[in-house]
This record gives C-alpha cells, sequence and structure tokens, in this order.
C-alpha cells in the first residue's frame, strides 16, 4: 500500500503560507481590539407602523397575543401551531432570563419602509429582522400587526 506523497516532504511554501495567513488574521484581530475599531452597521429604515405586543401562555397549551396599548386579543395560537413564532420566543426568553424578566413584559413589533418587519426586545436591546428567516415565517409575525396602511390616492387637478 503506497502513501499519497510517497517519501516526499510536505511542500514547505505551504506551510510558509498558512503560517503567515494565520499570522496576518491574529495581527489585525489585535489590532482591531486595542484601537476599538468596529464595522459599520447597515442602516435601520424608519417605522410606519408598530405594535406593543406581549405573550401569554392559555391552560389549554395555547399561546395568546395582546396589544398592551388596548388590552386587545389580537390572536391565540392553537398548541403545535406557530412554530416559528413560538421559536423567536423560545429564544428572547432564555435571553430576558439573565435580565429577571419573562415574556409578559411586551415587546415592540415594526412593520418598516419596504415592508420589513422587525422583532425587537425593549429589555435585552435585541433587535430581529426577520425577513432573515425566510418571508413565510416573518408573514407569521406580520399577522400580528394591523393591515398595512393603504397608500392615498394620488389627488386629480
Amino acid at each position: 500500500m503506497s502513501e499519497a506523497f510517497g517519501q516526499r516532504p510536505f511542500p514547505r511554501g505551504v506551510l510558509i503560507a498558512v503560517a503567515s495567513l494565520l499570522a496576518f488574521i491574529i495581527v489585525m484581530i489585535s489590532i482591531a481590539r486595542l484601537t476599538g475599531m468596529k464595522m459599520d452597521q447597515a442602516e435601520v429604515t424608519p417605522e410606519v407602523q408598530a405594535r406593543e405586543i406581549r405573550f401569554q401562555d392559555v391552560p389549554d397549551g395555547g399561546l395568546a397575543v395582546y396589544d398592551v396599548n388596548t388590552s386587545e386579543l389580537i390572536t391565540t395560537l392553537p398548541p403545535g401551531e406557530g412554530g416559528f413564532i413560538r421559536g423567536v420566543l423560545r429564544t428572547m426568553e432564555r435571553q430576558r432570563k439573565g435580565y429577571h424578566a419573562t415574556l409578559a413584559e411586551p415587546f415592540h413589533l415594526a412593520r418598516r419602509e419596504g415592508g420589513d418587519i422587525t422583532l425587537r426586545d425593549p429589555i435585552t436591546s435585541i433587535q430581529l429582522e426577520l425577513k432573515a428567516f425566510g418571508a413565510t415565517n416573518a408573514a407569521a409575525f406580520a399577522t400580528l400587526l394591523p393591515p398595512p396602511l393603504a397608500p392615498a390616492p394620488p389627488q386629480q387637478q
């Protein structure tokens, strides 16, 4: 059985290139950390519609969603439905434990210019751009907002 390299040594140039690349990465990371340099973040577009919502477990295993300002019941997700919403809430709840807060505290749900939907947790300051999870998942949260405002018809002169 023959080996791939046989008696040939590993190419020295490859070792030098890999070592140089690793050294460059370590130097660049060190410079960034020491100077506090950060990458610019994309601007968040303005909100065109928003709603403060809170979630409450129901005895049958469902999940009730309320408008915080009006105390209106927006919807109730039956047990076993709303998998994406429940998954996001489990993650947010895990983050809130460090702040000694529960899901009963409100979240800020917003539709932005261009139609993007964001969910912000005012307690942890985490904001999720829901389109990153796919259009179908973003649409699950979009149903918790009032219908989009229709643009005003053009005025005839």
